[in-house]
């Protein structure tokens, strides 16, 4: 019978069938979204069974096609599909869907799933890794041409559209004209809560075409050879491309074109129906071995004729991609009497002499936070190999491109913005600590001393909130050596994010390289060491130097202790944290001008803790700190006043 039905009509039967067995895992777990699974199918079928030059025997293959899953709600339909492609996921993967430990948990997971290339579920930030993918393609691309030249698609739906990311990341894309960049729009109008038009009445399709996109339609969902032919005009495109595929949200399900079908899995019965309806003869979590070897041969054809890379190419890509030790650049006095963050961009320079894998940028403002590479111009569609991205005023935009960028590997990225605005990055911070990715985020203008810009502009609570998220390095360094340390770090960091927290003003010279590689080895060091001290001085970044002055003129006997990562040193040995703040007695004073709250894990039960858990105010920033009582003097007084106790 197969052999009368034409080849359209043989790949609807195969995505019909993906249908039935995305949904029998979904009605298996009790729980996931059979809405997308039954109306996105033919898109993720046409583009892993048609399109994407992928190996599944290799999933990280080097020069492989990306796919971005926005809408993770999806999880079931991306993990039938790698099954059905050939990726390391067996039938009694899919019976497992959304248990614990399994390798098809509840949304997409970067390092859990085979074939799958970036944790999503939080919508939007899909759409953001994507396009970071697309700009490390380009970049490597123009570098090593027949090394790099892939495809990154994407899926996103109406939520992910709706999020306010998505301008931001869309926007960066067209200025950028990221042509290998396809975004497949699962446009269905229906939300959650019920019509979109509830919500969103935006002409979304006018919005990307504003930006410098392509605008593709598909006026049939269900119509594979309408997908392929959009896909296909889609790679001839000199901008990022938009294929608005209009779907039915459920389509032949009990639910079909109502917001019910977004998150109401199917009963044992109707999942029954809907297999009579789609000619289905339902078996457990597997495919028919005719649909797995149709789907599999296609991909292995087109693995077979991938172009070769030229030998010399692949040759000096592997040789700049290869590890090498950073040395810690000589600092000099001059250098270390300057501001915080001036002294971390001459070490970023230096480092970037080292490392040619190193780019980034600031959100409109490396003339504050001085994160760029001098020398190197700006990263554009003229040129492509410069090492400067001008992310413009889109930090929660900047940090979901750098996640996608991390995840295309090959190369180093950081991005900078003043601390206070970390809020707004939250949420991609959170995802780089997620897929371990060595994300560098700096973050400048660290306290009060932001002075006349105001509340607005002054840190308080951030600093330990990003402390809070797990899998994260905080590094607030207190000297220029701690700063020069921190950068290396950053920079030799293999599965964790890496957050460097600088001042703007001076820290001081205080410091050797010695210590301030341990400080950041060990999460902090001992910068005055005594014997038999009645108290330790514990601070960090800015507030070491005033730790010292206090040191200075404190009466009694003191160590200073300069703690750049605090969870990090929480996280030692009881016997490893002894040898920084031995137990003799002495009590622990912290110093830090933000939030207290946090710092009792340290201190102890006996300790003090100095900082500000109020908003700050507009003033110049030494009448700031003698209003907040961040003086020599106060902190003098304070210490004095709880020895007393």
């Amino acid at each position: 019978m197969s052999e009368l039905l034409t080849t359209t009509e043989i790949d609807l039967k195969h995505v019909n069938h993906l249908r039935v067995l995305a949904n029998q895992m979904i009605t298996e777990a009790g729980s996931g979204h059979p809405g997308i699974v039954l109306g996105a199918a033919p898109i993720l079928y046409e583009l892993y069974a048609n399109q994407m030059r992928i190996n599944p025997q290799d999933p990280g293959m080097l020069n492989r096609d990306r796919f971005v899953l926005s809408a993770g709600h999806g999880a079931a339909l991306l993990y039938a599909t790698l099954y059905a492609a050939g990726f390391d996921i067996k039938p009694s993967d899919l019976s497992q869907f959304r248990t614990l430990h399994s390798k098809t948990p509840g949304h997409p997971e970067k390092g859990v799933t085979p074939g799958v290339e970036a944790t999503t579920g939080p919508l939007g930030q899909g759409l953001g890794m994507a396009v970071g993918m697309a700009m490390a393609e380009a970049r490597q691309h123009a570098l090593f041409p027949s090394v790099i030249n892939h495809l990154t698609f994407a899926l996103v739906g109406d939520g992910d559209l709706m999020e306010g990311v998505s301008h931001e990341v869309a926007s960066l894309a067209g200025q950028q004209q990221l042509s290998k960049l396809i975004v497949l729009y699962d446009d269905n109008d229906v939300t959650l809560d019920g019509s979109k038009s509830r919500s969103d009445t935006s002409n979304q399709l006018q919005r990307f075409e504003s930006y410098g996109w392509d605008i593709r339609h598909v006026a049939d969902g269900n119509d594979i050879s309408m997908i392929h032919d959009a896909i296909e005009n889609a790679k001839l495109s000199p901008e990022p491309t938009l294929i608005a595929v209009k779907n039915i949200i459920g389509i032949h399900g009990p639910f079909e074109n109502s917001h019910r079908a977004h998150g109401t899995p199917l009963t044992a019965k109707q999942l029954e129906d809907l297999s009579a309806v789609l000619d289905v003869q339902m078996t457990r979590f597997t495919l028919d071995e005719n649909i797995l070897s149709s789907i599999r041969t296609r991909i292995k054809h087109r693995l077979s004729t991938m172009p070769v890379p030229r030998k010399a190419e692949l040759i000096a890509y592997k040789q700049q991609m290869a590890e090498i030790p950073l040395e810690l650049p000589n600092l000099s006095e001059h250098i270390k009497s300057r501001p915080g963050r001036q002294i971390a961009g001459h070490v970023l320079q230096q480092f970037a002499k080292q490392m040619p894998q190193i780019w980034g940028g600031s959100a409109d403002l490396v003339a504050s936070t001085q994160a760029e590479i001098v020398g190197s111009g700006l990263f554009s569609p003229d040129n492509r190999t410069e090492r400067n991205i001008a992310f413009g005023v889109r930090e929660f935009g900047m940090g979901s491109i750098m996640n996608g960028i991390a995840l295309h590997g090959d190369t180093k990225i950081f991005g900078a913005t003043f601390l206070a605005f970390s809020d707004y990055m939250k949420a991609a911070i959170r995802l780089s600590a997620l897929q371990k990715l060595p994300v560098i985020y700096v973050f400048t203008h660290d306290s009060l001393t932001v002075g006349e810009d105001g509340p607005t502009h002054q840190p308080i609570e951030q600093l330990m909130g990003l402390r809070l998220i797990p899998g994260v390095d905080v590094l607030r360094p207190g000297t220029a050596e701690e700063i020069a340390s921190a950068w290396q770090f950053a920079l030799s960091s293999k599965k964790r994010p890496t957050v460097l927290i600088l001042s703007r003003g001076v820290i001081g010279t205080q410091g050797d390289k010695l210590s301030g590689q341990l400080a950041i080895q060990h999460g902090a060091t001992q910068i005055v060491a005594h014997e038999s001290p009645v108290v330790n001085i514990i601070a960090s970044g800015s507030e070491v130097q005033l730790a010292l002055a206090v040191s200075q003129q404190l009466q009694q006997t003191n160590r200073v202790i300069s703690m750049p990562n605090m969870t990090r040193f929480l996280a030692q040995s009881s016997d490893s944290k002894a040898e920084i703040i031995p137990k003799d007695g002495a009590k622990n004073v912290i110093i830090e001008a933000g939030t207290t709250l946090g710092w009792q894990a340290v201190a102890g039960d006996n300790g003090l803790v100095i900082g500000i858990d109020e908003f700050g105010l507009s003033a110049k920033p030494q009448t700031l700190l003698d209003t907040f009582g961040m003086t020599t003097s106060c902190i003098v007084a304070k210490i004095n006043q709880h020895l007393e106790k």
